[in-house]
């Protein structure tokens, strides 16, 4: 599948802010099974961009914004291809449980719990309740488990938010993409089975799938025959190509869109939208990648005078310094 996403970020202020520090993940991994053909990233106010790697292999591209502003805009605009060929995971030959010695290094570490996937006796309960046996084919105890949450949670905004542990859905049953991911990792984990968060993006079939309006959250369970198996908890579905991989990491706090500080007074507010289409064709012209800048006017000071931040070919130079 050829799609084209259109991230857009709006941060707005109540009051001038004197600096702002931030770090995005919006670029689409590099993978097997997807290829980012095209990446843009435009920032307003204008500023130099710096691009690197994450231990993870996830892009990360980080700016400093020195001068007063109340605003920042942030558009990411990709152009990916999938192909997803795995369409079913009790179709592979792993057995659970599965032998810790013979797992490398660098996947161990995604057995571990951590500040929003905490162990806890109520995990562990609904864990046991899977009724999981020696021998058991790995991709029907996976199965199993994305069944499991979608009989016993309920899909609704508003509940809990980015911060939010996983003992929160267990009380309250209702939650978002991001904590049916949260707690399908830590069932994975509680049955000794490497489980990662994805962040990434949802195109839409229709009204099949649901979080899709903005970013979407999965999980992944480690095959030691295949490698990562993407499930999403919030859709009980194996991903397909309509799924695009941004970011993997532990847990959420390890992927967000951006991440970063300010110094001032005002109050944060934030605007995302995402927008997603099916491409026929790859358009020709395509950059690589390519950073801009976004003409939004910074102030001198906190009496309100402003500046110009540039032009679009004064802001390359300075990046390519």
């Amino acid at each position: 599948m050829l799609l084209k996403i259109i991230h857009e970020t709006d941060l707005s202020y109540t009051a001038p802010i004197d600096e702002t520090v931030m770090e995005l993940r919006m670029a689409p991994r590099q993978e097997q099974d997807q290829h980012r053909l095209s990446f843009r990233l435009a920032i307003g106010p204008a500023t130099p961009v710096t691009g690197y790697f994450d231990w993870l292999g996830n892009l990360v591209h980080s700016f400093t914004i020195n001068a007063y502003h109340e605003r920042i805009r942030i558009v990411a605009t990709s152009v990916v291809q999938t192909h997803r060929a795995l369409s079913d995971a009790t179709a592979l030959p792993d057995r659970w449980p599965l032998a810790f010695d013979d797992l490398d290094y660098a996947v161990r570490d995604f057995l571990r719990f951590g500040v929003s996937v905490v162990e806890s006796p109520a995990l562990r309960e609904l864990a046991d309740s899977l009724l999981a046996t020696p021998g058991m084919p790995l991709g029907e105890l996976a199965m199993a488990m994305v069944r499991l949450i979608d009989e016993r949670f309920t899909y609704e905004k508003g509940v809990t938010h980015a911060a939010s542990p996983i003992a929160e859905i267990l009380e309250h049953r209702r939650g978002v993409c991001q904590d049916f991911t949260h707690l399908m990792i830590g069932l994975g984990r509680t049955l000794g089975i490497p489980a990662r968060y994805v962040s990434g993006f949802l195109h839409p079939e229709g009204e099949l799938y649901r979080g899709y309006a903005q970013t979407h959250a999965w999980c992944e369970l480690y095959f030691p025959s295949f490698g990562w198996v993407g499930f999403d908890p919030t859709n009980k579905c194996m991903i397909t190509s309509h799924f695009v991989r941004v970011a993997v990491g532990r847990e959420y706090r390890d992927v967000p869109p951006n991440r970063g500080m300010f110094k001032g007074d005002g109050k944060e507010g934030i605007s995302v939208a995402v927008q997603s289409e099916e491409l026929p064709g790859v358009p020709g012209g395509l950059p690589a990648e390519r950073i801009e800048g976004i003409g939004i006017r910074t102030m001198n000071g906190q009496n309100g005078s402003c500046h110009d931040p540039g032009t679009q070919d004064q802001i390359q130079q300075q990046q390519q310094q």
